[in-house]
């Protein structure tokens, strides 16, 4: 569990005069997070989520909480944050920023099957082409500058091998055409953990905090990398497919989108190991802090890397013209 922020009963009764949402019944810290301070909240009127964002801008809050709304407003299976009386959708709390969003019902399926997979793969089609018209823009924020500055940060613990292996990611990465493939607002954090299930259903996807403009296929990428590892940690092709085909039901992915995907795996796997290892190496200070594995990304990246013909013939049956 990660708190860096606490709130204490009496300065949450008062946040809570901003919303029109009654008295807090029961409040009490989420046991999981990397990034921000959560608390599940129920109140006279329902169970929400209260987060407080310990390093997003303006900006940054505007795009993440805009986008949920509108995707929720186009039934898009996520929660909507909720607006103040002044109709705005965060304010300061303990001098953070803060916002209160619907929770949704449901668990993670912790080892997620091919039925998971097929469920979760329909949702983000619909979230993308639901977001096609959402005019917030935000950049990557974990994009290839970001990658190279924190790359540079982890220098002293790479090794020889780890080094080749990033700079030729990135540098293939840099002579791709990101034009040839179609962008728009994306997840970019798409894990088997930030999808809850109901009774067998898709009960949403939770947990925008790297919400961005970016491309399509690299959100399928981050999805595939995590939701369809087998026992071996390879990709399963069955997982794989069940992804592919159902969102491909409702927007067919192009030529140049499927050749992109081995790229694409390769650098959701870069991005996050350097980011779990970055937060091994230069921990954030709060009541308890949970830090995930970066070498379980640091060897996809290895496998990715060494087996790419072999992720081209899995990727092969789903071309569609």
């Amino acid at each position: 569990m990660s708190v860096f922020t606490t709130v204490d009963n009496a300065t949450l009764q008062q946040f809570l005069k901003r919303y029109e949402i009654g008295s807090a019944r029961a409040f009490s810290p989420i046991a999981a997070g990397i990034t921000n301070t959560n608390y599940y909240l129920e109140t006279e009127q329902g169970h929400f989520v209260l987060t407080l964002y310990e390093h997003h801008s303006d900006d940054e809050l505007d795009y993440m909480l805009g986008l949920q709304r509108h995707l929720a407003a186009k039934s898009v299976l996520c929660p909507a944050p909720v607006g103040d009386r002044r109709g705005d959708l965060y304010s300061t709390l303990n001098q953070r920023p803060a916002a209160i969003i619907h929770r949704l019902r449901g668990s993670v399926q912790k080892i997620p099957r091919v039925e998971h997979c097929a469920l979760i793969g329909a949702e983000l089609s619909r979230f993308h082409l639901a977001g096609l018209d959402f005019p917030g823009n935000r950049p990557n924020p974990r994009g290839i500058d970001w990658l190279y500055a924190i790359g540079d940060m982890l220098d002293v613990e790479l090794g020889r091998e780890d080094k080749s292996l990033f700079s030729a990611t990135l540098r293939e990465y840099r002579e791709f055409e990101c034009a040839s493939v179609a962008q728009g607002a994306i997840h970019a954090d798409l894990f088997h953990d930030n999808a809850l299930f109901v009774d067998g259903e898709l009960g949403g996807i939770v947990d925008f905090d790297y919400a961005c403009r970016d491309s399509f296929v690299f959100d399928i990428a981050v999805l595939l990398n995590d939701w369809c590892l087998g026992a071996d940690a390879r990709l399963d092709r069955d997982r794989v497919a069940a992804v592919l085909d159902a969102y491909q039901q409702q927007r067919p992915l192009s030529a140049a989108e499927i050749d992109a995907l081995p790229l694409m795996l390769r650098i959701g796997a870069l991005r996050f190991w350097l980011s779990r290892l970055y937060d091994r190496v230069f921990p954030q200070s709060g009541e308890l802090t949970f830090i995930k594995d970066p070498d379980l990304f640091r060897g996809l990246l290895r496998q990715h890397s060494a087996r790419a013909q072999e992720l081209v013939q899995i990727f092969q049956p789903h071309y569609t013209g």
